[in-house]
């Protein structure tokens, strides 16, 4: 009885943790890190690599390498995003960082 009550208190404040969130979100529509993600989709990057912890230790490691260098894979005018992790993403997306993978 204790450890089911224990888990609705818990689940009661994560959905209040969540509203407040969305609330917030809402109010700050302007803030941008309160923007989602949605290019490039997450269900598009993982048919291109396989989990989505190797997905983001590569745009990690990606978005250093933009980061140190400031070489870019295209034209800045066609990122969507203006952080360099989005744009990581974005050139996993199109094909431009071949991911090689292991059998």
């Amino acid at each position: 009885m204790l450890i089911s009550f224990f888990f609705l208190c818990q689940y009661k404040m994560y959905t209040f943790v969540n509203l407040l969130d969305n609330l917030h979100c809402s109010f700050y529509s302007n803030n941008r890190e309160c923007d989602t993600m949605i290019y490039p989709s997450i269900d598009r990057l993982l048919n291109i690599v396989n989990s989505k912890y190797e997905l983001v230790h590569i745009a990690a490691r990606r978005s250093k390498q933009i980061a140190k260098d400031g070489y870019l894979q295209m034209p800045e005018s066609e990122y969507k995003s203006e952080k360099n992790i989005g744009r990581a993403l974005e050139e996993v997306a199109e094909g431009l960082i071949e991911v090689k993978k292991e059998d």
